[in-house]
């Protein structure tokens, strides 16, 4: 007992129980991240250096626990995110999906993470107990002890730092702000602070902004077109995309329906995807968004009742702005607790109303779901489990079947909420048109890197590839049989959904905007083939051979045969 209180009140045995903990994330690293040995070299070297000089700046490394909590604080953080994605640095989206997740989604996360979670509040909650030992023990640290520490950890903090401007100039891809940990983490932290105070500011900033949008088509034509946005839906669990499961049932009988083969996501998570895809911001620049407004004002001007229905939470996103820009607006979750739960179901309730109120001229609606967003088997109701067993214990890779029976029910979910819409806008025998895309993909423990989920700092194949469907009813063919043959015309070309979405609606319905492109709307026989882009951590438009997929990615789009890049 004497023994354990000496070695848990020696400040010595606290020093380096800190220097260990804040180092232990840059040594995990080394075996998780991509990058060149050298760098991963620097990666510890530099930052071991650092921690061991300045924890003997106190008597009692305690003080120097709390100047360098936010260094615990991103390490507890980046643990957690190497279990979740197997690698990659905190990235600003890391911190921003903080700020747009609901309670509900991060419990549903956290709980599939228990052990790595619990891990990490017991490793640094004891770090925070022995600093307070620290602080309250009355022995210090020997002014020889942090002589010592001082001789090697200062050569070792220049080591590294001459190795880092070495680097620099051997690597042409090299930046210290996004491969050395924590400084990536410190600085995308910077970065999401920048960014949310510039989307808190959006009312503001988009104000004045105006599409200069009109209808090309006479009042009195009857027109309705709705844009429904899936969540998390990968292409290749849809049968439609060629897969073994029947998770589109009867979607062969649906006439007008025009299915794009290659279609690509711009981004691998929510609160990008889905802005883009309500915006032009996707063919552009992705910084647009700070002061352009969405789709529906476009509709607006045009002269379209809008309409804006949500199964998601609001959570202060440009999704919620550019949602709230309808005539009329219902996010689901409003009327639910935190931890409540909507089926998608609900959705065409709310579509069937609008129609049922519907007496002609122009209606534009825009349909946000919940779709396959984990926990899957939350997303459907139980007695449509088709595929069983679903009952998913944890989210690892032994429950694999567990995992994918029910996501592939939360597709045919999907698909028979798509389905009925679009049924229920046929039944009103007007010129009109759907077009459905989700935000982006997931991963289930689909290949050796074990990777789960969506939104990681590298995207992959099963996170970018997902569906693209347009579907047009008889009354549109008839009086625009040219838009329709250009639909079916390009099913088969590469296209990024964030791209072709927004100038593909404006075309269907006739709306000119000086910022329409008839070579991003695949309505148009100026249609182009575009290279397929990807939105970064930084908001940079990066080629897709540049976003960091793996060899097994490709391989992939390979096997599939689809365009990379």
């Amino acid at each position: 007992m004497k023994r354990f209180k000496y070695i848990f009140t020696h400040q010595p045995c606290i020093y380096w129980l800190f220097v260990i903990m804040a180092i232990l994330p840059n040594c995990l690293m080394f075996f998780t991240e991509a990058t060149s040995m050298l760098t991963r070299i620097v990666q510890i070297v530099m930052p071991l250096g650092f921690y061991a000089w300045a924890f003997t700046w106190a008597k009692k490394p305690g003080k120097m626990f709390w100047w360098l909590f936010w260094f615990m604080f991103v390490d507890a953080f980046q643990i957690v995110l190497l279990k979740l994605y197997g690698g990659s640095p905190i990235a600003v989206d890391m911190f921003l999906n903080v700020l747009t997740t609901n309670p509900g989604e991060a419990t549903e996360l956290l709980s599939n993470l228990l052990v790595v979670v619990i891990f990490v509040i017991g490793f640094y909650g004891f770090g925070i107990a022995m600093s307070i030992v620290s602080l309250r023990t009355k022995n210090v640290l020997a002014a020889a002890f942090r002589k010592t520490q001082r001789r090697w950890s200062v050569p070792l903090l220049a080591i590294g730092l001459v190795l880092m401007i070495v680097n620099v100039f051997a690597e042409r891809t090299f930046k210290v702000q996004n491969d050395i940990f924590p400084i990536n983490g410190t600085y995308n932290m910077g970065l999401a602070i920048q960014r949310a105070i510039k989307q808190a500011g959006y009312q503001e900033s988009s104000r004045d902004f105006s599409y200069h949008a009109t209808a090309t088509r006479p009042d009195s034509v009857p027109e309705i077109y709705v844009l429904v946005i899936g969540e998390t839906s990968r292409a290749d669990n849809w049968s439609l995309y060629g897969y073994n499961r029947d998770t589109n049932p009867g979607a062969d009988t649906i006439a007008g329906l025009v299915v794009y083969r290659d279609a690509l996501t711009m981004s691998n998570t929510t609160h990008k995807s889905v802005p883009t895809l309500m915006s032009s911001a996707g063919s552009e620049h992705y910084d647009s968004l700070y002061y352009r407004k969405g789709i529906i004002s476009a509709f607006n001007e045009a002269g379209y009742k809008t309409a804006f229905y949500s199964n998601q939470q609001r959570n202060h996103s440009f999704i919620d702005a550019f949602g709230s820009e309808a005539q009329e607006v219902k996010f689901l979750k409003d009327s639910v607790s935190l931890m409540g739960n909507n089926y998608d179901d609900q959705l065409v309730d709310c579509v069937e109303q609008c129609l049922d109120r519907y007496d002609g001229g122009k209606l534009f609606i825009v349909v946000h779901m919940y779709g396959s967003h984990f926990n899957y088997k939350d997303r459907y109701p139980k007695n449509e489990a088709f595929f069983k067993p679903d009952n998913v214990i944890s989210a690892e890779n032994i429950y694999r079947r567990e995992l994918i029976n029910a996501y592939d029910n939360s597709i045919r979910n999907t698909y028979k909420v798509l389905s009925t819409i679009i049924g229920k806008v046929r039944s009103k025998n007007v010129s009109s048109a759907v077009v459905f895309t989700s935000d982006h993909g997931e991963d289930i423990f689909d290949d050796s890197r074990q990777r789960f989920l969506h939104a990681s700092p590298q995207p992959t194949y099963f996170q970018l590839r997902v569906p693209l469907l347009v579907w047009t009813s008889q009354g549109f063919a008839q009086q625009h049989p040219d838009a329709v043959s250009q639909l079916k015309e390009h099913a088969a070309i590469p296209v990024s959904t964030n791209m072709v979405v927004f100038h593909t609606l404006l075309d269907l319905s006739g709306i000119d905007s000086p910022f329409k492109n008839l070579a991003l709307s695949l309505a148009s026989d100026s249609f182009v083939r575009h290279r397929r882009l990807y939105i970064n951590d930084h908001n940079e438009l990066m080629p897709l051979d540049s976003c960091g997929l793996h060899r097994l990615d490709k391989e992939l789009f390979r096997k599939k045969n689809l365009a990379f890049p």
